[in-house]
């Protein structure tokens, strides 16, 4: 049984306040894309094994994974054990939920497999557990998210605009980024223009909306991915956005001639993917 675990990008992003319990509370315009892990499951006749293309974690129980089937497999009582093998594409610690979308494609997989008979509704309140972005991973839909990132509404649009991914192979800790985040000094940005832009399907609109709080505080931290994005931005693409709290930088644009162009011009020691927004 296999599972595909789809990245994801922030079309917008907005801290609003801190809040009590350590995390923030956001405004995002969340979208995956068509770049995406695989997932394999099988089962064995008792444990949990991980196996990856990649090393993900230098210890398996710190991995993502091995934690969303271990809570699975003592919270719902299952006595056979599996086998998840990760075919490893999207970019670590980059900003794109490649962790968040492995937990959600093993709460998925995992139900299916075990035969828990979970509502996706469930899983996503579960994935909450393991991170903020998982619950958009388990539905992959175009949405609003709220809150810590738990609270969704889903926009009914296919965007199928044509998006460059580029990736310059610098890790960036979330958890370092949202320390330094200073909610009050931020000016106020309306999310409500980059709705309109999808509601409307207008490349232009979304273009010129495309809007992350985190980016001053990133490229601060790391020049070079502001470095990026001016670039890709001066070589053509209509929009440009860091993607969550980094270091991918992704540009779109109605044609996609011009992210070909934008894409030749890219570093060979960059990571780059040219796709579409799901």
């Amino acid at each position: 049984m296999k599972e595909k675990a789809y990245a994801k990008v922030n079309l917008f992003l907005n801290v609003i306040q801190k809040r009590t319990d350590g995390y923030h509370d956001l405004e995002m315009v969340m979208a995956s894309i068509n770049l995406f892990d695989v997932l394999s499951f099988d089962t064995i006749n008792d444990g949990i094994e991980i196996v990856s293309d990649k090393e993900i974690t230098p210890n398996v129980e710190d991995n993502i994974v091995y934690k969303v089937a271990r809570f699975l497999q003592e919270h719902y009582h299952v006595t056979k054990g599996v086998r998840i093998t990760i075919q490893k594409n999207i970019p670590i610690a980059a900003g794109l939920g490649g962790g968040s979308a492995d937990a959600a494609a093993t709460l998925r997989g995992l139900n299916k497999l075990w035969k828990l008979q979970l509502s996706l509704d469930k899983l996503a309140e579960i994935g909450l557990l393991f991170g903020s972005d998982v619950p958009f991973c388990v539905y992959n839909k175009l949405c609003i998210a709220k809150g810590r990132g738990e609270e969704l509404a889903f926009l009914d649009n296919k965007l199928n605009i044509p998006i460059l991914i580029v990736n310059p192979n610098i890790p960036i800790s979330t958890k370092d980024v949202f320390q330094q985040v200073q909610p009050e000094s931020m000016t106020e940005h309306k999310i409500n223009h980059m709705t309109m832009g999808i509601y409307n399907r207008n490349t232009e609109i979304i273009a010129k909306e495309l809007y992350n709080s985190l980016e001053p505080v990133v490229f601060t931290m790391e020049p070079k991915i502001q470095a990026l994005k001016d670039d890709m931005l001066s070589w053509g693409a209509s929009g440009a956005l860091m993607s969550g709290s980094g270091a991918t930088v992704f540009a779109i644009d109605s044609h996609k001639k011009v992210l070909k162009q934008v894409q030749e011009t890219i570093p060979d020691s960059y990571f780059n993917y040219l796709t579409k927004l799901r």
